[in-house]
C-alpha cells in the first residue's frame, strides 16, 4: 500500500526510506501512549466514562466503543512488532 505525504499542499509518495524513518519515530512514542492519543481523535475522557458508565443502558455504544479500542490496540501491538 502507498503511503503519502503532503507537500506544500500537495499529495506526494513517500519513498520507503522515509516510511522507514516515519515508523522509527513513531515506535519511540510508548505503546500506551499511542494508544490513548488515537482514542482521543475519536472520544474524549468525558465520552469515554460516560459510555463505561452507561454500558449496561447503551450495549450497542458501549460494543461500538469497546471494537474500537481493541481495533487500535491490535494495530499498535502489530506496529511494534514489526509484521
Amino acid at each position: 500500500m502507498t503511503k503519502y505525504k503532503c507537500v506544500n499542499g500537495v499529495k506526494m509518495p513517500m519513498t520507503e526510506e522515509e516510511i522507514a524513518e516515519m515508523k522509527n519515530e513513531l515506535l519511540k512514542i510508548p505503546y500506551e501512549q499511542r494508544v490513548v492519543d488515537r482514542i482521543r481523535l475519536k472520544y474524549s475522557v468525558d465520552d469515554e466514562l460516560a459510555i463505561l458508565r452507561q454500558r449496561d443502558t447503551k450495549p450497542d455504544e458501549f460494543i461500538a466503543y469497546n471494537d474500537f479500542v481493541e481495533r487500535i490496540k491490535a494495530e499498535e501491538r502489530e506496529a511494534v512488532s514489526g509484521k
